[in-house]
């Protein structure tokens, strides 16, 4: 009888964790928080159709120039839904960029439920559907991750075409191991033995750790938050590490998870663009 209330407890304690880890990453809301016409920009809605049949949110903010510097595509976090998180990028609009947002499964209007297997295989063709529109005009493609948005992008890079188009790849806020930050999260958050069980529940097949120096010669800028307390610094380090050059490690003092941009106001935004600028101008 202990024996059998003990099991059962344990694989209650082992649902919970699973819950309580698939809730770290994907944490979507139907809401629509913001538009880009109430920021004052125009955009186009693309509505695309993956492989199984789903389909799936995206916007194209145009530039408020007429003389486009280039594109940015934005892979968002884990919360809320883009109509959020477009909102950190979108000052750089006007500053000359189109930007490119969409939204996982089950995110906002986006149907299906986020995995990882389907967001990696929808985000590898949305990268490659864009990539082939900037072709199309002549522009070079930035891709921007933040958060979870970075580790979906630097596993995604592996299977894209037609790489040469893509300029820059930047990581903001990003981790390499689904694994490693789950149990990172885990030991700050969770009481024992749930937070020792968090390495074996987390699968890390779709981690970028393994992929991230392959992205080399494509120029990658990594950024994070010395005081990020969602992600802890020590995953960008770390993707620094792994990552072979051309990169650059850029540490914001004092930062948090994500939050450096301020709408584009901040000293480091506007660093931030200078940086974007340059790196345009020597390598159109």
């Amino acid at each position: 009888m202990k024996q059998s209330f003990l099991i059962r407890i344990y694989f209650s304690l082992l649902a919970t964790l699973f819950f309580s880890c698939s809730s770290i990453f994907y944490h979507p809301t139907p809401t629509t928080y913001y538009t880009p016409e109430q920021m004052g920009f125009k955009k186009d809605e693309i509505i695309f159709t993956v492989k199984d049949g789903t389909k799936l949110y995206s916007w194209f903010i145009h530039s408020y120039k007429k003389e486009v510097k280039g594109n940015i595509l934005q892979l968002h976090g884990n919360g809320q839904n883009m109509t959020a998180h477009f909102l950190s990028l979108a000052w750089l609009a006007n500053q000359g960029y189109n930007l490119y947002t969409y939204d996982y499964r089950g995110y906002w209007k986006s149907e299906g439920d986020p995995n990882p297997e389907d967001v990696h295989s929808d985000t590898v063709a949305y990268i490659n559907m864009v990539n082939a529109d900037c072709i199309k005009r002549n522009e070079k493609l930035i891709l921007y991750g933040q958060s979870l948005g970075g580790a979906i992008l630097m596993r995604a890079f592996a299977d894209l075409k037609n790489k040469e188009n893509i300029s820059l790849v930047v990581v903001d806020g990003g981790f390499p191991s689904y694994r490693k930050v789950a149990k990172q999260i885990a030991e700050k958050n969770l009481v024992f033995p749930l937070k020792y069980l968090a390495s074996i529940i987390i699968s890390d097949s779709y981690s970028p750790e393994a992929y991230i120096e392959k992205i080399s010669p494509v120029p990658m800028i990594i950024i994070h938050g010395e005081d990020d307390d969602v992600i802890p610094f020590i995953n960008g380090k770390e993707i620094f590490r792994l990552a072979k050059d051309p990169k650059q490690f850029w540490v914001i003092k004092g930062g948090g998870h994500v939050d450096w941009m301020q709408l584009g106001v901040s000293k480091n935004a506007k660093l931030f663009l200078k940086l974007l600028d340059q790196h345009l101008e020597e390598n159109n």
